[in-house]
């Protein structure tokens, strides 16, 4: 009875192992986010663009990451199942190492820069949850897909208006504890919001640019951002 036990569990366990997919998260020149990524100067290899250059003289700075969320919308491939099987939407911060550029090793400037990358992760997460939100709230297939352009436009603008504050608190303004500030509201913002984190898998459908589920491609149309989400009533 003990070696049935022991079989059993361990049969259990290869299965659990090989079942689970191992998606990559980064490839020869993007990096995703991920909770454990720690990106260093070695990954900043680009060259800087003149307006670049003028803005690390005139502010002091010496590293510029370029980052920004990828988006795709995933359908049935079969019409018929259209209506039976909800969209697949992915969402994942990118790091961009042949565009971001640093003169310095020091990390604390590496550091600096590394938060528009937390940012980013920071407006995926809520484009995730808004969208399960309304999901929730219609319970309808296709729903997903209407709101997805909406919720991207308002992804991008807040993270532009994130971005902006942080780059004149910290690099204009340069106040007296103003990156510390920032960087603990960022990391509590993360923690606290920890269900919505960016998956591998989302990560490898970006990177690899072609569907990852069976059965799904990629949306042929995207409907235009509405102008106001509340226009639609469940």
């Amino acid at each position: 009875m003990k070696n049935t036990i022991l079989i059993t569990l361990f049969s259990l366990n290869l299965f659990i192992c090989f079942g689970q997919e191992n998606y990559p998260t980064s490839d020869s020149i993007h990096i995703f986010w991920q909770p454990i990524l720690k990106i260093t100067h070695k990954d900043y290899q680009g060259k800087p663009t003149e307006d670049i250059e003028k803005l690390m003289n005139k502010y002091g700075f010496s590293a510029s990451a370029s980052v920004g969320i990828w988006s795709v919308i995933d359908i049935p491939k079969n019409k018929r199942d259209r209506k039976k099987k909800f969209e697949k939407i992915y969402f994942a911060p990118a790091f961009e190492k042949t565009t971001s550029f640093t003169k310095t090793t020091d990390s604390v400037q590496i550091e600096m820069q590394n938060y528009y990358f937390d940012i980013c992760e920071i407006w995926a997460r809520w484009a995730r949850k808004e969208l399960k939100d309304y999901q929730d709230k219609f319970n309808s297939i296709g729903m997903s897909a209407i709101f997805y352009s909406t919720i991207k436009k308002e992804m991008n603008e807040n993270k532009l208006k994130m971005y902006k504050a942080y780059f004149k608190d910290v690099f204009i303004d340069k106040k007296e504890g103003a990156f510390l500030k920032w960087r603990n509201d960022m990391i509590k913002n993360l923690s606290e919001t920890k269900y919505w984190t960016t998956t591998p898998e989302e990560c490898f459908r970006l990177m690899s640019q072609k569907p990852i589920e069976d059965g799904y491609i990629l949306s042929p149309t995207i409907i235009e951002p509405m102008q106001s989400k509340e226009n639609i009533k469940p």
